[in-house]
């Protein structure tokens, strides 16, 4: 009876040793498959990431080429609006001052904004010097021509006059 408990024993301990390893299998095979799940969410959100991106950039591209659209056509406009302005500054006309206003507001309806530089420090990232005078040095005397910004982008650089210093 011994020998048949031996080989019941041994028969169990195989058969333990085989659930054991099985087991361990398994468990080897789901962290493998768990690996897996966990590659392919990040793979899902990093292209869910890069296809937001790409919705925005293209919506970003879209405006600015309607931007640069306009920009081309505003910029044909602007001597017109010059010419306007300088022949009610010459001749005191409700008609011209009308038309220039609502030119005015319809450029202004479509994002361009005048600059504002008599008085304040040459910048030449939005001024040209048409000349300089005698006066503060570096800061802009008077106006020439006007200078226009478009959705805060330079449309047009106002021309200026600028002060130098008096040469002794």
């Amino acid at each position: 009876m011994s020998d048949i408990k031996n080989k019941q024993d041994d028969i169990d301990n195989t058969h333990d040793e085989e659930l054991v390893e099985t087991a361990l299998e398994r468990e080897e095979e789901c962290a493998q498959w768990q690996e897996k799940a966990q590659d392919f969410e990040n793979k899902y959100f990093r292209i869910m990431a890069d296809y937001q991106n790409l919705e925005k950039r293209m919506r970003e591209d879209r405006i600015g080429l309607f931007q640069t659209a306009n920009k081309e056509l505003l910029l044909k406009f602007l001597p017109i609006l010059d010419t306007l302005v300088l022949a009610q500054q010459h001749e005191e006309n409700k008609t011209l001052r009308v038309l220039a206003g609502q030119f005015l507001s319809t450029i202004k309806a479509e994002g361009v904004t005048p600059l504002e530089v008599v008085g304040k420090q040459f910048d030449p990232a939005t001024m040209e010097v048409i000349t300089t005078q005698e006066g503060k040095e570096g800061v802009v005397i008077q106006e020439v021509r006007k200078g226009y910004l478009l959705h805060d982008r330079l449309l047009r650089p106002a021309g200026v006059i600028v002060g130098k210093k008096k040469r002794d």
